[in-house]
């Protein structure tokens, strides 16, 4: 909605002081319940008010729920006639404003959400929502952000010669947000899932990362009862949610029969290898994305624009529960880290 529509649908609500009261008590961040008290009108009638003030301001959504119609009628507001909003947070800058007109949020404490209540967001609203979360941490304090018309890249204000120079990294994808952050501050709080696997190089069996996962925190229990059952007996028992775990067992094999002749001729040199992999699960049963359920983890994976210059990993999200656990853990490790 432009301004000249904005200024038409604010002055034809004017007309109706009633809608007005309503509209005011909504943008202060008020429920239906706490408006209908405070009007003395039932909830259903108050909830078919508020209904009508999304339509007459051309707010619609197409995500379940009245939250996400509050945040764009909000944002609107913001933008037009920011006086009647009365709870926006300063934590929110112009800049941010400006690009509110699908969606704003007013700081951290205000974004926690019941697991009903996770709704999945765009690359677009996700990128806004990921730096009011930033910037409501206080993350410029400390970090120096740089935008392109598809990253927004946080930088260390007094680098240091050879340190990286980007820390974290937002790149906005379609339906999701990918977030790029040095191993180095990762790995301490993932979860890595090894395999003992024979390698013609190495002639030998040897261990390798087959898998790097994130769980949040908040949802540990969930990702444990949640497991796959190829993963029950390795993780569960254990309650492991960080750190290495083998998913399959190197095991030690007796030495063949020995040739005499052969024996003679070379020593024990064949019989130095007496290891073998046993594989309770094979690697084309071993799928990152199945691990548990798929709200409680996220899979890291190597960004391949940034990792051979910042050895920087990445994990993708499309959900703003995840995504404000995700920037709010490693966000405060970044600032106490530097």
């Amino acid at each position: 909605m432009n301004s000249p529509q904005f200024n038409e649908a604010l002055e034809k609500l004017r007309k109706a002081p009633r809608k007005v009261e309503v509209l005011k008590l909504l943008l202060a961040g008020q429920t239906n319940d706490e408006i209908a008290q405070s009007r003395g009108r039932a909830e259903g009638t108050v909830r078919k008010q508020i209904s009508n003030l999304y339509k007459e301001f051309g707010i619609k959504s197409e995500f379940p729920g009245d939250r996400a119609l509050r945040d764009k009628l909000k944002a609107l507001f913001l933008k037009h006639k920011p006086e009647w909003v009365s709870n926006s947070s300063p934590a929110i800058t112009n800049e941010a404003r400006k690009e509110s007109q699908k969606i704003n949020y007013s700081g951290v404490t205000s974004l926690v959400l019941s697991g009903d209540e996770i709704l999945e967001k765009s690359g677009e609203e996700l990128m806004l929502l990921a730096i009011n979360i930033l910037e409501a941490l206080g993350f410029e304090q400390t970090f120096k952000m740089s935008k392109t018309s598809q990253d927004v890249g946080y930088r260390l204000k007094n680098l240091e010669n050879g340190s990286n120079p980007y820390q974290l990294i937002l790149s906005k994808q379609k339906e999701n947000l990918s977030i790029s952050i040095p191993l180095e501050i990762l790995e301490p709080h993932l979860l890595n899932l090894k395999y003992w696997e024979y390698t013609d190089v190495l002639e030998d069996i040897d261990l390798f990362i087959k898998g790097r996962f994130w769980v949040l925190p908040s949802k540990k229990d969930i990702f444990l009862e949640s497991l796959h059952l190829n993963y029950w007996q390795i993780l569960q028992v254990e309650g492991k949610t960080v750190g290495d775990c083998c998913i399959n067992t190197r095991r030690y094999k007796k030495d063949p029969p020995i040739d005499i002749i052969s024996f003679a001729m070379n020593g024990y040199k064949e019989y130095e290898r007496r290891y073998i992999a046993v594989s309770s699960i094979t690697l084309e049963e071993f799928n990152p994305e199945t691990l548990s359920d798929a709200n409680a983890y996220l899979v890291v994976n190597s960004d391949e624009r940034f990792d051979e210059k910042w050895n920087m990993w990445k994990v993708s999200i499309n959900l703003k529960e995840a995504l404000q656990d995700f920037l709010i853990y490693f966000g405060k490790i970044l600032m106490d880290k530097h």
